[in-house]
C-alpha cells in the first residue's frame, strides 16, 4: 500500500511539473513571435524598434477587428464587407500617419490600396 501511495504521489508530481512547463512556454512563445514580428517590420520598413512596434500594434488591432467581424454571425454579406472595408481603411489611415509612401508600398497590399467595388445583386 505504501508503494502505491508513493508511486501515485510521484506520478502526480511529475504530471504537475510537466504541465507547468508548458504553461510557462506559451507566454515565452508569444513574446518570441512578437519580437520576430517587430524585427520583420524593422528590417522591411527600415525603421527603429519603436516605430516597428507601432506598426505591429496597428496590424494586431486590424487582425483582432477582422476576427470580430468574421465571428459576428448577425451580419449579412453586405454589412460584413462594409465593415471589413472600414477596418482596412482605418488600418491604412493609421499606417499612412506612421510611414512614408515608400514604406507604405512595402507593407500595405496593393489589393487594399483602393476600395473594392461593392457588388450589386439584382
Amino acid at each position: 500500500m505504501r508503494k502505491f501511495q508513493y508511486f501515485s504521489l510521484l506520478l502526480f508530481g511529475i504530471t504537475v511539473m510537466y504541465t507547468s512547463s508548458f504553461a510557462q512556454q506559451k507566454p515565452t512563445e508569444q513574446l518570441r513571435q512578437k519580437q520576430q514580428q517587430r524585427n520583420f517590420y524593422r528590417k522591411t520598413l527600415q525603421v527603429d524598434s519603436a516605430k516597428a512596434e507601432q506598426v505591429a500594434q496597428v496590424q494586431d488591432n486590424y487582425k483582432q477587428a477582422l476576427k470580430a467581424i468574421i465571428a459576428d454571425t448577425s451580419l449579412n454579406e453586405t454589412a460584413r464587407r462594409a465593415r471589413i472595408e472600414a477596418a482596412i481603411a482605418g488600418k491604412n489611415q493609421r499606417l499612412k500617419q506612421l510611414l512614408n509612401p515608400a514604406q507604405q508600398a512595402r507593407i500595405i497590399p496593393t489589393t487594399e490600396l483602393t476600395p473594392s467595388p461593392v457588388e450589386k445583386k439584382p
